[in-house]
């Protein structure tokens, strides 16, 4: 009889996440070989941070690839925030021994 009121989920179109998914596996990649060419694997956390930001912007491109619909935006904003974070924190070990 009542329909929910809450506002239906507003979808995101596709080439948005296609583009920044795959700008962030290519910043994750780069900053992961610089890193271990510059300091070798004497910076664990940035690495770990540089390839989790890379396999986690891959794993979403990939999914967005093989969906078939658009992602939803509150989807979206989530996974844009987390790849944000981990971008801040990839300088956060240089910031901290200041």
């Amino acid at each position: 009889m009542f329909e929910s009121l809450e506002p239906p989920e507003q979808r995101v179109s596709r080439r948005w996440p296609l583009l920044f998914y795959g700008f962030y596996a290519f910043a994750g990649i780069v900053f992961l070989v610089l890193g271990v060419n510059r300091h070798g694997f004497s910076h664990p956390f940035s690495l770990a941070i540089d390839a989790l930001m890379f396999f986690l912007s891959l794993t979403w491109l990939m999914t967005t690839l093989r969906s078939g619909t658009e992602a939803t935006s509150r989807h979206f904003k989530l996974r844009v925030i987390i790849l944000i974070l981990l971008l801040l924190a990839h300088n956060l070990p240089a910031t901290l021994s200041m």
